[in-house]
């Protein structure tokens, strides 16, 4: 485990399948029929001085997946289940509180990160560390046009003239119920619409009695449908829709880790092994077969800190060749001064050199 290195794993990936990453806030898109959806992860790139808005796999969802990947692998190697609390450090790097970052033990953390590779690489909250693995957006190397996929939750009481003989003699007059509710909320969302378009103008152009009496009639329109309890019911036949990354797209990606050991290095890969053999897809969708992706890298390797200053270009930095990520296939082509890094992280392991526990627990 002595001697630290720089790696670089520089390449692309590519869509297999369709993917769709909706961030948390994601921009809310309403089209002219009245229909909605948010939009997939974007990234803003200048082009000869105009911005272009591409989709993209993030950065964030990447790490977190080659993280949990990792808490895997230690749990795999174990054999043993993990505490809740011991997976939230690994996992999501704790659940920090209100706690003063700078009270927190110097020496402790330095104990943290050489006895705990999955904090090493990926950093924590709580204790605060920072990670030695970067891994980037991935951003398509061209435009993308997206696709928009729609459809409806299918009702089968429309589509199957034999489904009421099959069920108990209730379930006709149930479905009617539900046909009324859903015709009910389907005028109610149509009045709703035009009455806050009006309301929009009146405020634009019209005297306060108007826009009063418009308020005012929104009001009642909505204490009337909470009344129905149309606020509250979901349909059979709701309208689905969404965006996503169509099949095809190549797009450009880089991976750093910085100063790592080799058994941390290690990790990283049989980390990157599991993501692609075990839990491919990444994203939204994952049971319509969305998610999956193929990636190839150059792969660099370097003597942490031993950079020369007056070197130049990839002087300093030794090639190794390329690898290739699969889904279920999993990583090939892995040099073998690579391979020799994954087998020092298991002999690591097996030798006890590793602590998984919590900060307090270590302390």
């Amino acid at each position: 485990m002595s001697g630290l290195w720089d790696i670089r794993l520089e390449g692309s990936l590519e869509t297999l399948s369709p993917f769709c990453v909706i961030a948390p806030g994601a921009e809310e898109v309403t089209r002219a029929n009245g229909g909605k959806y948010r939009r997939i992860s974007r990234r803003t790139l200048y082009r000869d001085g105009l911005r272009d808005s591409r989709p993209v796999v993030p950065g964030s969802t990447l790490r977190g997946r080659l993280r949990r990947s990792a808490v895997e692998v230690v749990r795999i190697l174990s054999g043993e289940r993990m505490p809740l609390a011991q997976w939230h450090q690994n996992a999501i790097g704790g659940i920090k509180g209100s706690d003063s970052e700078a009270a927190f033990d110097v020496q402790l953390r330095i104990t943290l990160r050489e006895k705990n590779p999955v904090l090493a690489l990926f950093g924590a909250g709580s204790p605060w560390m920072t990670g030695r693995a970067a891994i980037g957006d991935a951003i398509p190397e061209g435009p993308v046009e997206t696709d928009l996929i729609g459809g409806a939750r299918s009702d089968d009481g429309r589509r199957d003239g034999m489904l009421f003989e099959r069920l108990d003699a209730d379930a006709a007059e149930q479905w009617h119920a539900m046909a009324d509710a859903n015709a009910a909320r389907t005028r109610y969302k149509k009045a709703m619409r035009d009455l806050n378009a009006t309301l929009r103008a009146a405020r634009k152009g019209g005297g306060p009695e108007e826009v009063a009496r418009l308020e005012a009639e929104l009001a009642d329109l909505v204490r009337c449908e909470e009344a129905a309890g149309l606020m509250s019911t979901n349909p059979v036949s709701m309208p689905l829709l969404h965006e996503a990354m169509p099949v095809g797209v190549r797009m450009r990606h880089r991976m750093m880790l910085t100063a790592v050991t080799e058994a941390e290095a290690g990790l990283f890969l049989a980390a990157m092994n599991h993501w692609m053999r075990s839990k491919p897809a990444l994203g939204q969708h994952e049971s319509l077969g969305y998610g999956l992706l193929r990636g190839e890298y150059d792969l660099w390797l370097s003597p942490a800190g031993a950079g020369d200053p007056f070197s130049v270009g990839q002087a300093q930095a030794l090639p190794l060749g390329t690898m290739t990520a699969e889904p279920i296939a999993g990583l090939s082509g892995v040099p073998e001064r690579l391979a020799g890094f994954m087998a020092a992280f298991r002999e690591a392991f097996r030798s006890g050199a590793f602590d998984f526990r919590l900060a307090s627990e270590i302390g």
